[in-house]
């Protein structure tokens, strides 16, 4: 097999180029490597930044949360210390306890010294000075708030208003504690055994406890009273109600008026012994069974408002001596919270809390070194999110030191000389006229130069001129003449800067890529509606009864406007008056203001369109009349021998036409390729008549016959 060698001569600048393209390769790597190092120095700065804010923040954030306990707390002994006057060890006692509590339920320790706020200025703020009394009676309002879903106000409310209302003593505080402990017992017992919850029992108690007290009704027995009647719908201070106007009622004894007096004598009834405060509620209600068929006494002797009331009081005796059974020497409380406090949530929280009482010590311990860190961070923090700006800021003073000024400057100059060159020939193009092209940034400032030019040197010579045209017109002779050439010459300067000016804006503005655009199919779209406009009368009359619809729509709104309105106020008359026939009346009032507003815009669009379509028809119609009277001036053509002279061609012979024929060969069936050649088909035409019959369509058929009859004449030839 033979073996081929090529060899390949590549002459021309090859070499060259090509080292030049991989030193331009090289040289782009390096300026792409270059603006990856720089990068990534930036992105290391910024990092080593957010790193540094990072910290500030999170020192920051934790000194807040290692101190809130301990600030919260300090605020609140501090008010209790304002509230009860007491300060020193005794405070500090009640601080310690309101640590504990917090521990032992869970609960914040502000919270606690909060209960202590409220018992302190509910009862006595006396209560202060014996801080194991107090602690005593914030553990009441803790468990308390426990069975009310953990809100320590409404718990504080609840007992201190059965204490005060039952007036128990705060001269022995310890006592006093232990009176509103056993008091927290029977509530809770009462809301357990009954139908009304601890603030429907706080909210009878308000209502009836002093008569309660005053009546000698023990605490268990008026909440076992109160249970009766909420089960007889007589609910939270309604019953409390209700039974502070029985027991007053029971308690006149001799003091009832005669009639009751002597019906109750009469019916076996010892009024003394009924108003006997020592006997018990249940004994006393006991007594007023044997009327209790008797609704005319019953009604007479408590009145009818709180006939009910007594009436479920008499006839629920054994359930309230059931509920003051249960409600007596009972832990319900106790029990009820210690239920709550075992699950999970409240163990949670207590422990919690012991995290919490641990910061407090924290938080104590270092004294006002937290409140300067605390401070010093809360400056740190926007100081260190300022970073990036600040480093952004020293870089460039750096940048601005490091200029070299004197270099720079003889830039400026350059700079400032080319520019005057570059404004003088535009002045001198804006001044004559003559637009050079331009690209958009040339454009845009010769533009802005053209207008400031319009407005001074414009208007100048235009006011100029002015005032000439005045002077020529009240002078005469030469000066007249004199000042009509200034005139002239101002008027002139004043068109070329105005025209110069729009030249210049126009350019501009078809020199921005998208505005130029935008402005190319703006012409368009106005050339489409103009030819659109003067070719087609319907286009015309469209448009015309929409502008006349829309001017309609305005000369008709005062009338809509005045037959709703007036349509508004007859439908609220009417509406006042109950008048329906009234009211159907606006109704059709407002509807018909509505219709002729769209007849009349309906009816001027139509009359518009009409008046178009018609004028279009007359004006088509006077045309075709026109076009008729001048076809009857046009001379006759007689054919095909007209006078004058001519060279007409005729069916049977073509003046002037030459033919060639050529056949690719003999037979039938082979192509023949045939050339006609006319060379003159009319010399000379002349016409010379006064009245022509026919049509100037009868010139162009002539034409065709002379065409066709010279195809003839070459095919018989073939």
């Amino acid at each position: 097999m033979q073996a081929f060698d090529y060899i390949f001569n590549v002459g021309g600048n090859y070499t060259a180029s090509i080292t030049g393209m991989t030193e331009a390769t090289g040289a782009f790597t390096a300026e792409v490597e270059s603006a990856q190092g720089g990068m990534r120095q930036l992105t290391q700065t910024l990092a080593g930044l957010d790193l540094v804010r990072s910290a500030v923040e999170q020192t920051a954030s934790g000194i807040v949360s290692l101190s809130e306990s301990g600030v919260r707390l300090d605020s609140q002994m501090h008010d209790l210390s304002a509230v009860a006057g007491v300060v020193g060890d005794d405070l500090k006692m009640i601080e310690g306890y309101a640590r504990e509590s917090a521990k032992a339920f869970g609960t914040d320790a502000g919270q606690a010294v909060e209960s202590y706020k409220l018992i302190l200025s509910q009862l006595s703020p006396e209560l202060a000075r014996t801080p194991s009394a107090l602690a005593a009676m914030g553990a009441s309002i803790q468990t308390t708030a426990k069975l009310m879903g953990g809100d320590a106000t409404a718990a504080a409310q609840v007992l201190t208003t059965a204490m005060n209302q039952y007036g128990v003593s705060l001269d022995d505080p310890m006592e006093a504690s232990r009176r509103m402990a056993e008091m927290m017992n029977v509530m809770a017992a009462a809301g357990q055994a009954g139908s009304a919850e601890l603030p429907a029992i706080s909210a009878a108690l308000s209502q009836c406890g002093m008569a309660a007290k005053a009546a000698n009704l023990s605490f268990e027995e008026t909440n076992a009273a109160i249970q009766v009647l909420d089960k007889a719908g007589k609910k939270g201070s309604e019953g409390g109600v209700a039974l502070r106007n029985t027991l007053s009622i029971m308690g006149q004894g001799r003091f009832l008026p005669k009639d009751t007096r002597e019906s109750l004598q009469g019916a076996g009834i010892d009024v003394e012994a009924l108003a006997d405060t020592s006997k018990s509620l249940h004994e006393r209600l006991e007594m007023l069974k044997p009327v209790l068929d008797d609704s005319a006494l019953l009604g007479k002797l408590f009145g009818m408002e709180n006939a009910n009331a007594a009436r479920a009081l008499i006839q629920g005796t054994d359930a309230l001596a059931d509920f003051t059974e249960k409600v007596t020497g009972t832990t319900s409380a106790e029990e009820q919270a210690a239920t709550v406090m075992s699950s999970y949530a409240e163990r949670q929280a207590r422990v919690n809390q012991q995290i919490e009482d641990f910061k407090i010590s924290l938080f104590q311990a270092t004294g006002d070194v937290t409140l300067w860190a605390s401070s010093l961070t809360g400056v740190l923090v926007p100081l260190s999110q300022l970073l990036p700006l600040l480093s952004l800021v020293g870089n460039g003073m750096v940048w601005i030191k490091n200029l070299q000024w004197a270099s720079m400057w003889t830039s400026v100059q350059r700079g400032m000389y080319v520019a005057r060159v570059q404004i003088a020939i535009m002045n001198r193009e804006l001044a004559t006229g003559q637009m050079a092209s331009a690209g958009f940034l040339t454009s845009i400032v010769r533009a802005t130069l053209a207008v400031v030019r319009f407005g001074t040197v414009g208007i100048f010579n235009a006011l100029k001129g002015v005032g000439a045209l005045i002077l020529a017109l009240v002078t005469g002779g030469s000066t007249s003449v004199a000042f009509a050439t200034t005139a002239s010459v101002s008027f002139a300067a004043f068109k070329v800067s105005a025209t110069a000016a729009c030249r210049a804006v126009s350019a501009a503005i078809m020199s921005i890529p998208i505005v130029g655009w935008i402005a190319a199919a703006i012409a368009a779209l106005a050339a489409l509606v103009a030819y659109f406009w003067n070719t087609s009368a319907q286009f015309r009359a469209v448009l015309k009864g929409l502008w006349a619809s829309f001017k309609a729509v305005f000369s008709s709104i005062g009338e809509l406007a005045k037959a709703v309105f007036g349509g508004i106020g007859d439908l609220i008359k009417a509406a006042f008056s109950l008048d329906g026939e009234g009211i159907d009346a606006a109704l059709e009032k407002m509807k018909g203001g509505f219709s002729d507003f769209g007849s009349e815009v309906g009816k001027a669009f139509k009359e518009a369109y009409d008046e178009e379509m018609e004028a279009s028809e007359k004006e088509a119609s006077e045309k075709e009349s026109s076009s008729a009277a001048a076809m009857a001036e046009v001379p006759q053509i007689e054919s095909p021998s007209l006078t004058g002279g001519t060279s007409s061609p005729t069916g049977g012979s073509l003046s002037g036409v030459g033919s060639s024929a050529g056949s690719s060969g003999g037979g039938g069936g082979k192509i023949s390729n045939v050339t006609i050649s006319i060379e003159k088909l009319v010399e000379k035409f002349e016409i010379h008549t006064t009245n022509l019959a026919g049509d100037l369509s009868r010139v162009k058929d002539m034409v065709g016959e002379a065409l066709i009859a010279a195809v003839n004449d070459v095919n018989l030839a073939v």
